[in-house]
């Protein structure tokens, strides 16, 4: 028997799809400013954000008091699809990327140190705010970079499921691509420095 309980996946795969087909919508740069704004701010302190997200916000999800995990999943989720969606240096939804790990793996170069240790500060958050927080800024530094892409539902999904009590094995995830990529770049190097030494 199929499952179809909603997934917090799938509602910010939803909430991006239906932005798309509305791209050209002035409402659209409207509701990605107020959730641009809402950076830095609870969700129960954005009021601004509630008619956006609430209307694709599953009754299961919504709690009676505190926030629920997936309220706070997909609202972070969408801010930061917000900020990636601002000015020219767009962050591209990619449909194809594990996590951000990877995602950020992509940013790495031979002089990676700063970056190296704020990935590793993230992944050694004591909280889910503050792990939020080192994310936020690693996502930024992302896209000022350009060529940054992001599996937005996917981090939607590792965001629930750090909140959930999985926060090791999310952050082990995340570890896993972000140095795997950076060691295949260096054994792929390797092999064509090789390569053109034996030519």
């Amino acid at each position: 028997m199929k499952d179809n309980k909603p997934t917090v996946y799938q509602v910010v795969r939803n909430f991006i799809s239906a932005l798309d087909k509305q791209s050209e919508n002035k409402n659209v740069s409207g509701i990605l400013a107020v959730l641009r704004n809402s950076l830095g701010k609870e969700y129960e302190d954005a009021s601004n954000v509630w008619p956006v997200i609430i209307p694709f916000m599953p009754d299961e999800f919504m709690g009676s008091g505190i926030p629920t995990y997936e309220e706070k999943a997909i609202y972070n989720t969408l801010q930061l699809y917000a900020l990636g969606q601002q000015g020219s240096s767009k962050v591209e939804n990619d449909k194809d990327t594990r996590n951000m790990g990877a995602s950020l793996s992509a940013l790495r170069t031979d002089d990676s140190a700063s970056l190296d240790r704020r990935f590793s500060a993230m992944i050694n958050s004591s909280s889910y705010n503050e792990f939020f927080q080192h994310m936020k800024h690693l996502f930024k530094l992302g896209k000022s970079k350009g060529n940054f892409k992001v599996n937005y539902p996917k981090l939607a999904e590792d965001l629930f499921w750090y909140q959930m009590g999985n926060n090791r094995q999310v952050s082990l995830n995340w570890a896993r691509d972000y140095y795997r990529s950076r060691a295949k770049n260096t054994d792929r190097e390797n092999s064509e420095d090789k390569t053109n030494n034996e030519e």
